[in-house]
């Protein structure tokens, strides 16, 4: 490992997290843009395309939830590379002679190592940074999916017009190598949680509404706060799954949009979304150091936007041209996407310090079971549909009716403070049962005396 002043080591690992994740949605993107010529050359209906696009959900929550009981544990140093081990790997297969079954056995395997990519980087960025201080290296590391997807769209286009759509995965397969040697020189874990660890109460959180050190999964199951952080990843999850599979389709067969142009709309998409975190991010924070509360400084700011994300996809299906449809497509991706920024936020600040691994790895795997589900979806709609158009037309419309009524109930359910208190009550409760227990409890004959 180089040496590095201790100063500058966390945003190191942000630098880090962010190329990691840069990668992550590189990969994802990537049959997106292939999409067109691979279903040329291999044979595949739309039906099979949506099956390759789901297929890559197949394992990618169980292996989320995995990963994140081993954080709990393992080193996250060593966890990250083995992931971004198993993504390049995984790429070169597809660099030859490709079939589809060879296809789906390749993204069930990166969906299997992709599934923990993100909890694991913000876990590993959480080490550095305490709540106070975690918004802006958080917002960073969010960019490197939005900068993944907007540097896939023309560099990945290039590859595959002048050589061919091999030659796209040959070059994600070398990023993840490159990237693991990097790692491994560079990284280093954080010492907050050892912090956390050696305090009575979890640190990671404002310490006038601590949270307990430990608390039972059930209790963490059944918190409101907790489960509209699922619900809204589920659906963010679904426009995203849809997003790497379905987009550059719907730009190229649906709008008519030349293959050269593919690339670029699809970039100026996820771009949209660089400066629109990074201002929700900031306008968060400074919500908070204005004594805003949680539940409104990062409870709605992240469910209003997934309701005006549905209203966004309903444009799509209006009689407007064809650059009104992308901008609403563009802001439907942009709005929904806030849930992957202020969900782990509210996690860590309700969850304890020596749990937030598992359980952002939880919500993560719950969310992203919508992969499994929106791709193959939309592929029956395309495929089923008289037109291509049409088969967009009607699911956008399904799409947008699950956003909108989600969001508004996201406004609901997500009050990071009240749930601090309900954790706080439970742990109370039981330590003082585990307490009685311990000290024994008087027999009928010693209460009858």
């Amino acid at each position: 490992m180089f040496p590095i002043a201790n100063r500058w080591r966390g945003w190191i690992v942000v630098v880090m997290m962010f190329l990691f994740m840069l990668i992550n949605f590189a990969d994802k993107a990537v049959v997106g843009l292939a999409a067109v010529p691979m279903m040329h050359d291999l044979g595949l209906s739309p039906q099979q395309l949506g099956m390759v696009g789901s297929s890559f959900f197949l394992l990618f929550s169980i292996s989320g939830v995995l990963f994140g009981f081993a954080a709990n544990r393992i080193k996250t140093k060593w966890l990250l590379a083995v992931l971004s081990i198993i993504w390049a790997v995984v790429q070169f297969p597809l660099v030859g002679a490709a079939s589809f079954p060879l296809l789906i056995a390749c993204r069930v395997v990166l969906g299997a190592g992709e599934g923990p990519a993100y909890p694991l980087a913000l876990h590993a960025t959480y080490k550095w940074f305490d709540n106070s201080r975690r918004n802006l290296p958080c917002a960073i590391v969010l960019q490197g999916a939005n900068t993944g997807m907007l540097v896939a769209g023309p560099v990945l286009t290039y590859l595959i017009i002048h050589y061919n759509w091999h030659s796209a995965f040959l070059a994600l397969g070398l990023a993840g190598c490159a990237w693991t040697v990097l790692w491994l020189l560079l990284g280093e874990e954080g010492t907050v949680d050892d912090h956390a660890a050696a305090s009575p109460v979890n640190v990671n959180v404002d310490v006038r509404s601590p949270v307990p050190v430990r608390v039972r999964y059930r209790d963490l199951i059944c918190d409101r706060t907790l489960f509209g952080c699922v619900l809204l990843t589920f659906v963010g999850y679904a426009v995203l799954s849809v997003g790497f599979t379905w987009f550059p389709v719907y730009l190229r067969l649906a709008l008519g949009y030349p293959a050269a142009d593919v690339g670029w709309l699809f970039s100026l998409i996820v771009c949209a979304g660089i400066p629109a975190t990074l201002a929700m991010s900031a306008a968060s924070q400074w919500m908070a150091a204005r004594g805003v509360s949680s539940r409104v400084s990062r409870g709605v700011m992240a469910s209003v936007p997934i309701a005006l994300a549905g209203l966004a996809l309903f444009g799509t299906t209006t009689q407007i041209g064809a650059g009104a449809k992308v901008a609403c497509l563009a802001a439907s991706n942009v709005l929904s996407q806030l849930i992957f920024f202020f969900a782990p936020l509210m996690i860590g600040e309700v969850t304890p310090t020596t749990q937030r691994a598992a359980w952002l790895g939880i919500n993560a795997s719950l969310g992203t079971l919508a992969g499994l589900v929106a791709p193959a979806l939309m592929g029956h709609f395309v495929g089923d549909a008289s037109s291509v158009a049409e088969g967009f037309r009607h699911g956008f419309t399904v799409l947008g009716c699950v956003l909108v009524p989600s969001g508004l109930l996201g406004v609901w359910l997500m009050n990071p403070e009240r749930s601090v208190r309900r954790l706080q009550r439970l742990y109370s409760a039981n330590a003082g049962e585990a307490t009685m227990s311990a000290a024994g409890t008087p027999s009928c004959g010693e209460k009858a005396a």
